[in-house]
């Protein structure tokens, strides 16, 4: 067993030198692995916050709301996801809410506790903080939020107090009326769906999106890039030593009357083309909670091997501002 411990920590040191010689650091952190597969204490931590509910059913609102998540064929689920609740989802008439999502990092201890502290955190302190104000800047409110986070997820420890290293990514949209503002850390992805169109709002955080930079400017060409053994190697996640990549739009996205949101974790968007993501939400988008539901059964029935996790909110816009009629 010390054998394999050592080998683990040999691993993720490795990748979190990678990350801190990338970012420009000098850091000790030792990234460790949890190799033992009976409960410990993390787990059973992890049970408290399980979040193994299929989908959410929101009717007669100005918007429509569902989401799905399933385990795939890994032993622990480690997606997190929190979204509104019926009285949760307007305010002042108008659509005001806010859905995150985060996917723990499954080579690091405690990835499916720092997925549930980074979702409870944000949804909890929007609704505590931003709800009921009008004069919210939330370029301000999403960047504090994810020094609070990286710092919680940071302080995470073991049953002897030790650091675990734990780390997630996080995505979340904020609906106010007609605008929409987002969060991104790390590699989960936010779509806008659009007249039959599909468009990535947010950039992956990861080493190939620097490979790619190396691309175009002729450094390396495509073939190296994708072949880099490092190449998925996240550059940002909450946890890490100094959060200095995030992903926040500073003017709203203006959304439209049958626009859809999708908020995924990579397990989805890796194992579904972009075409098989519009047929399975052609096939119910008047039902957003069936729409989330037929996305992850599409996942399921590829029968990957080592399938990830997979988690998916879909928002699906039907608000219409009064002005707009006349």
């Amino acid at each position: 067993m010390k054998k394999v411990k050592s080998k683990t920590r040999i691993k993720n040191e490795e990748y979190q030198m990678f990350v801190e010689e990338f970012l420009k650091e000098k850091a000790d952190a030792e990234q460790t692995q949890n190799v033992v597969r009976e409960k410990t204490y993390l787990e059973k931590q992890a049970e408290e916050f399980s979040n193994m509910q299929t989908e959410l059913l929101i009717d007669d609102l100005p918007v429509s709301v569902g989401y799905s998540s399933i385990i795939g064929k890994r032993e622990y689920q480690q997606d997190s996801i929190a979204a509104p609740v019926d009285g949760q989802i307007v305010y002042d008439d108008k659509p005001k809410f806010i859905c995150v999502l985060s996917d723990g990092m499954g080579g690091l201890s405690g990835g499916e506790i720092a997925s549930n502290v980074a979702c409870k955190t944000l949804f909890d302190d929007y609704y505590k903080k931003v709800w009921k104000r009008n004069d919210v800047s939330y370029y301000d409110f999403f960047s504090y939020e994810s020094e609070i986070i990286n710092d919680k997820i940071l302080d995470i420890t073991d049953e002897n107090g030790e650091s675990v290293h734990a780390g997630a990514t996080l995505i979340a949209v904020a609906i106010d009326g007609d605008d929409l503002h987002f969060l991104n850390i790390g590699d989960s992805r936010i779509f806008l769906i659009r007249e039959q169109n599909i468009i990535q709002l947010t950039h992956d955080q990861n080493y190939l999106s620097v490979l790619i930079e190396k691309v175009n400017k002729g450094e390396i060409n495509e073939q190296q890039a994708m072949s880099h053994p490092k190449k998925e190697a996240l550059i940002s996640y909450c946890g890490i030593r100094e959060l200095k990549i995030k992903e926040i739009n500073s003017k709203p996205l203006k959304l439209k009357t049958d626009d859809i949101i999708m908020m995924c974790s990579d397990g989805l968007y890796r194992a579904l083309s972009r075409n098989e993501i519009l047929e399975a939400i052609d096939n119910s988008s008047e039902d957003m909670n069936i729409a989330a539901y037929m996305l992850t059964a599409a996942v399921n029935d590829k029968n990957y091997r080592g399938q990830d996790n997979t988690s998916v909110i879909l928002i699906k816009n039907n608000y219409i501002k009064e002005e707009r009629l006349l």
